[in-house]
Formats: C-alpha cells, structure tokens, sequence
C-alpha cells in the first residue's frame, strides 16, 4: 500500500526568543532525512546558519544547502531541530529526523501523526 502525501501544521520559533514563530504548512515525508523551512520565514526568525551541508536528491544530484536550529511545535509536543533554509524551488517539508525528535509516526492508512514509543537499548 502506497502511503501518499498528507501536510500538516506545525509551528516554527526561534530558539533564541521562542515567542517568534509563524504556523507552516509542511509536507509529511519520512523518505526525507530532515525538514526543509523557507528561508525567507527563518531569516524572519533570526535564525543563525550553523553551516552548509551537501544533500543528495531523488534523482541522484547533490546539492548544498544551509541548515540552522529551530524549534517546531506540532499540537502539544515541542522539539528542537535542524532545518534546511529552503530555496525558492524548495518543497516545505517535515522530514523523518524532526519526527523522530518529535516522537510521532506516520499512520499511512489515516494520514495523521500520532504518538510512537521509542526503542532505547537499556537494561530493565
């Protein structure tokens, strides 16, 4: 069974004044490694670069882009995470590892986020 695309919103601030933030539209897509947020909302944000990172795209070809820390909000849950700046050409999207952080999963058949547990190697 094909998953298909679903958006959800979720809120992105400043983790340096978390009262800035604006409400995105994002593209749920765990076949990408992390969230891409446009550039011009998190230059609006003040949101420092951390540095460049090179990044392979489905149809092999590599590209750089900027990637800083964030803060997302999805319902009640808060994470902070690394987000692409986005070029103009740039889908929005919520990639696997801002998930993870977030601790939610994909539910293919309804097309939400919900709550997953997490695996942790421990002795009980």
């Amino acid at each position: 069974m094909m998953m298909g695309t679903f958006r959800v919103t979720v809120r992105v601030f400043s983790l340096a004044d978390p009262a800035r933030g604006r409400e995105v539209e994002m593209l749920v897509d765990t076949g990408a490694t992390q969230s891409i947020v446009p550039r011009g909302i998190l230059e609006e944000l003040s949101v420092p670069v951390l540095r460049r990172q090179s990044f392979r795209l489905a149809n092999g070809d590599a590209i750089d882009r900027q990637i800083g820390w964030v803060g997302v909000r999805f319902q009640d849950t808060e994470a902070y995470t690394l987000a692409v700046f986005g070029e103009q050409a740039d889908a929005t999207v919520l990639g696997a590892l801002t998930l993870e952080e977030l601790g939610l999963e994909v539910d293919p058949r309804e097309r939400i986020l919900k709550p997953t547990v997490a695996w942790l190697l421990a002795a009980a």
